[in-house]
């Protein structure tokens, strides 16, 4: 039996116009939450690079868990990227899935041999690179892959919703 390339989902991306509505509505509609809230920019993010041009972008990243996956609402703020061109291009919804890899170099050498470029990638709060490969067309989605460096993680929220005690 072949072994699969991927050992499981990390998380889903939702590009979306407000991610602070958003967030809310998932917590009150359907009891999702806490959120915690990032701003991802150039002073938090080295490395942007998107179609193999280097940029400069920002966005609000608000994460919670559903099981062990999390669930990530991304609002494009300014500046060139693949959350801003599916907001234009799409509007809201579904834009990746991030999958777990055994080998992180052999997975990208083996995908980019399957045809697949890379579309986006930077370094946040210089924790990991995340990279997102053009797989729509032969996988459904976009796909995500990080690369945490061992050891590191990521900072503290700017923001917690709902306000938890203690954890903001």
């Amino acid at each position: 039996m072949k072994k699969p390339v991927f050992n499981k989902v990390n998380q889903i991306g939702i590009i979306v116009k407000d991610a602070e509505a958003t967030a809310k509505r998932y917590w009150d509609d359907v009891g999702i939450g806490p959120w915690r809230f990032y701003t991802i920019h150039p002073s938090s993010t080295t490395a942007m690079v998107l179609r193999g041009k280097p940029i400069e972008h920002s966005c609000i990243a608000a994460i919670a868990n559903v099981g062990d996956v999390e669930l990530e609402l991304i609002q494009p703020l300014d500046g060139e990227s693949l959350w801003a061109e599916h907001l234009a291009d799409h509007g809201e919804g579904l834009h990746h899935v991030e999958f777990g890899v055994d080998d992180f170099n052999e997975t990208m050498l083996h995908l980019k041999n399957k045809g697949y470029s890379e579309l986006q990638s930077g370094r946040v709060f210089d924790v990991g690179s995340y990279h997102y490969l053009d797989t729509d067309k032969g996988l459904a989605c976009v796909t995500e892959y990080g690369k945490p460096d061992k050891g590191k993680v990521f900072p503290q929220p700017e923001k917690i919703f709902p306000p938890i005690s203690g954890l903001e």
